[in-house]
């Protein structure tokens, strides 16, 4: 894979990020370093550094994809009300596993929340799962 120079200012702008930007929020950051690529080319280059194993896609149910300069199999925790995704550890994850004759050779574990800025505003969710009760 050929990097142009929009592919590496696409890149730049993600490893820049502490953030999990999507797509809309690299293009409109992507406008302000003077080269100015198209959405749709945005879209293709976030498509071909994902595929080549140099960012990560997270995808969340409802929510736009997000794109992590940490490729390392790693755990996050996703606000229900507002979509914020943190990264966290949980070092004691792997012994977890199911102990199976498979060879585990990686792994995603999302958890979902509220951040502590929507409930310091009192922004809640209702939960439809029955077997969870919800938390205020």
């Amino acid at each position: 894979m050929a990097f142009t120079k929009q592919r590496r200012e696409i890149l730049n702008i993600i490893n820049n990020s502490c953030k999990h930007l999507t797509a809309e929020e690299i293009y409109r950051l992507a406008q302000t370093e003077g080269s100015r690529p198209a959405l749709g080319t945005v879209y293709r280059n976030l498509n071909l550094l994902a595929e080549q194993g140099l960012i990560r896609r997270l995808c969340v149910s409802g929510q736009p994809d997000r794109f992590d300069r940490n490729i390392a199999p790693h755990e996050h925790i996703i606000c229900s009300v507002c979509g914020h995704i943190c990264d966290i550890n949980i070092p004691d994850f792997k012994p977890c596993l199911p102990r199976t004759e498979w060879t585990v050779t990686g792994f995603e574990l999302t958890l979902s929340g509220i951040c502590p800025e929507c409930r310091k505003h009192g922004k809640e969710i209702r939960n439809t799962d029955p077997y969870i009760k919800n938390q205020t």
